[in-house]
């Protein structure tokens, strides 16, 4: 007898069903032949077991497939065969073999999976492309966003320079480091408006000329002392970023945000010029890096105090003006020059490093030739390796205000 298959899990139950309820043994047909040989009865209910438990599997194999659109199914996977027996009738499951099948199946597996393949590469091209279009697409709004950007900026930075209240109301511009805010002053005696409404507003790494009427003094001398925060408005606000001056002690106002050099008595006259930087330095309260002695001739050197002209190079000029500044800085500085006082004056107002320097006419007492100076040396100090100060200068000569960046005309 010969007996060769190849089954399934699923078919394994079947067979076992199938042979023993519709194929005899040899032994059976042997010692029994009336019983070996099935009767049409028992090969009915066989063939309608059969059936039924084929299409179960059916049901069941398309369940799966719906479930799981990756799963196989066992009639996929399964190969039909016949079963001879020498003593037994041909019984054919499926009716075919399914040998020939399998065989042409295996044949065309190589150029389904190269079909998959080009597919899957086709699908990977397309990918590429859309992902390659979708990077162009963003680009592209990439560049209009750049593009509106610089736009917009450019707008506001036009709309800024003519003073557009489109522009002062734009949400993400810099506060100003000093502003007046509808300021007004009334004489405390008479009740007269001294400064009413008054509004301003000046940016850091900028430098200013405010221009006030010469025969008027006494706004000259408000306008001042709300400046340098010596006064506080009757009405409005006086800003620095967006802290008012009447928030701030004098100490944090004048010792360490502002810098002064006022009209009269801008420095201690029976003090040496060194001594003037160190005093301001000491009531400011601030700590230095290194000594104050050592800081006030750094601050008198960067300002050209004491220089001569020399024409040595290298270390040795500067040892040279080191030594000079050094002996003049010992020099009262009511023994010292116009411009050298003036000079003295700037350095006294930068020693605390402040972000605002005032300054209340400081040219007055100097020749065109060192006011142009003095003005190059204030704006000089706009820009540190560590901030934008502004530089404010209060003046009534227009030639002065022409040195400055920009001009705000009170008069």
């Amino acid at each position: 007898m010969t007996d060769e298959h190849t089954t399934t899990p699923a078919q394994d139950a079947d067979e076992a069903v199938t042979d023993t309820a519709a194929t005899p043994t040899a032994d059976d047909a042997t010692t029994t032949p009336a019983d070996a040989m099935p009767t049409d009865d028992n090969t009915a209910a066989a063939s309608s077991d059969a059936t039924a438990v084929t299409d179960t599997d059916a049901a069941c194999a398309t369940e799966a497939s719906a479930t799981d659109p990756t799963a196989v199914s066992d009639d996929a996977l399964s190969v039909t065969y016949t079963i001879d027996y020498d003593d037994a009738p041909s019984i054919a499951i499926d009716g075919t073999s399914g040998v020939e099948e399998l065989a042409e199946d295996l044949a065309a597996s190589p150029d389904d999976d190269a079909d998959d393949n080009d597919a899957t590469t086709d699908d990977a091209d397309a990918g590429t492309a859309d992902d390659a279009t979708a990077d162009t697409d963003a680009d592209a709004t990439d560049g209009d966003a750049a593009t509106l950007s610089a736009s917009v900026s450019a707008t506001l930075d036009q709309e800024i320079r003519h003073g557009s209240r489109d522009a002062d109301d734009a949400v993400f511009r810099a506060y100003p480091m000093l502003a007046f805010d509808g300021v007004g002053v009334d004489d405390r005696k008479t009740g007269e408006h001294i400064w009413d409404d008054l509004t301003l507003r000046c940016e850091a790494g900028r430098s200013y000329a405010i221009l006030v009427d010469r025969d008027d003094d006494r706004r000259h001398n408000t306008l001042v002392a709300m400046l340098t925060g010596f006064l506080t408005p009757t009405r409005g606000r006086v800003l620095t970023k967006t802290t008012s001056f009447a928030e701030l002690s004098p100490l944090e106002l004048r010792g360490h945000r502002i810098g002064a050099i006022l009209a009269m008595w801008p420095l201690r006259l029976e003090l040496s010029a060194a001594d003037n930087l160190i005093y301001t330095m000491d009531a400011s309260g601030r700590n230095f890096l290194k000594p104050i002695p050592v800081v006030a001739q750094d601050l008198l050197r960067a300002v050209g105090f004491g220089a001569a002209d020399t024409d040595d190079a290298g270390d040795c000029a500067d040892d040279a003006a080191a030594i000079e500044t050094a002996d003049r800085s010992r020099t009262r500085v009511r023994d010292l020059d116009a411009v050298d006082a003036a000079r003295v004056a700037v350095a006294r107002a930068i020693a605390n490093d402040p972000d605002i320097v005032i300054a209340d006419e400081p040219t007055a007492r100097l020749d065109d030739a060192d006011a142009a100076t003095i003005l190059d040396l204030l704006r000089a100090q706009l820009h540190t390796d560590a901030k934008a100060r502004t530089v404010i200068v209060v003046t009534a000569d227009p030639q002065v205000a022409a040195h400055l960046d920009e001009t705000i005309d009170l008069r």
